[in-house]
């Protein structure tokens, strides 16, 4: 039997405990309604809480697939997986945005944003397995037969001049080597190559210049009078085009001079 001054001891024990479970930390409640979830996600998002926001957002997802925001916040939901280095697994959420809403305003960001997610998986050396590399290009030439008066297009086209780029730079660097080497013919079958696999590469009028350079130091002028003026007409604000002009009018002006 316990005296009074021990039940009392007893008593205040129960009282603080009972005080702390109810001060203590639990899990929010279900947001009420999906309106009230999704700018709450918003906010989150918006404050670079991406990882807060993401849950939240999920629960929107889950707990109102009726609602008209629905679509926006598995959009948003993708975005929080891009933000939090996820790219993978934000391709798969922004892929469920067509699959679950195909009718939906983000469909083509959406698309366009699942396209840059496998480029930014892929390796970012061209030396190693660029297979992500060309589902990413394969994805975007679809994007643009899916959405050919969409406003990301401009958007699609850089990224696909990145891609284009990663996957042509082994040749071009493998071409610029022999070039340096005075390897000219096998810098040309390189560059070449590059150019036949990969016409919209970006490096296309380096691997050019390359190109007519390597034929003028081996004295292949005509070959090399052909090549500067393909650049100068293809790509007129090209860095090096001035100096293609340049070396145009010097190889004139030295076989005017030549006896014939």
């Amino acid at each position: 039997m316990l005296n009074r001054d021990a039940r009392s001891a007893l008593a205040g024990t129960f009282l603080t405990f009972a005080l702390f479970l109810g001060c203590s930390s639990s899990p929010p409640p279900p947001v009420a309604t999906a309106q009230t979830g999704f700018e709450e996600g918003r906010q989150l998002y918006q404050k670079k809480k991406w990882d807060k926001a993401r849950l939240v957002f999920e629960s929107v997802v889950f707990n109102h697939p009726g609602s008209s925001l629905v679509d926006s916040a598995q959009f948003l939901l993708a975005m929080c997986q891009y933000e939090l280095d996820e790219p993978i697994i934000a391709a798969s959420e922004f892929q469920r945005v067509r699959t679950q809403y195909p009718t939906s305003p983000l469909v083509d960001e959406a698309d366009l944003m699942r396209c840059r997610c496998l480029l930014v998986a892929a390796p970012g050396n061209p030396g190693l397995d660029q297979e992500q590399t060309k589902t990413a290009v394969d994805e975007l030439l679809q994007f643009k037969d899916n959405h050919p008066i969409s406003g990301f297009i401009p958007a699609a086209d850089s990224l696909l001049a990145v891609a284009y780029g990663r996957l042509s730079m082994k040749d071009y660097r493998t071409g610029v080597l022999y070039y340096k080497m005075s390897r000219y013919h096998a810098s040309r079958v390189y560059l070449q190559d590059m150019i036949d696999r990969f016409p919209k590469s970006p490096l296309v009028p380096d691997a050019l210049f390359y190109m007519a350079e390597g034929q003028r130091e081996s004295d292949s002028l005509k070959s090399a009078v052909e090549l500067y003026e393909k650049l100068i007409y293809l790509y007129p604000d090209y860095s090096r085009t001035a100096k293609a002009r340049k070396r145009v009018a010097k190889i004139a002006r030295d076989q005017a001079q030549t006896p014939q």
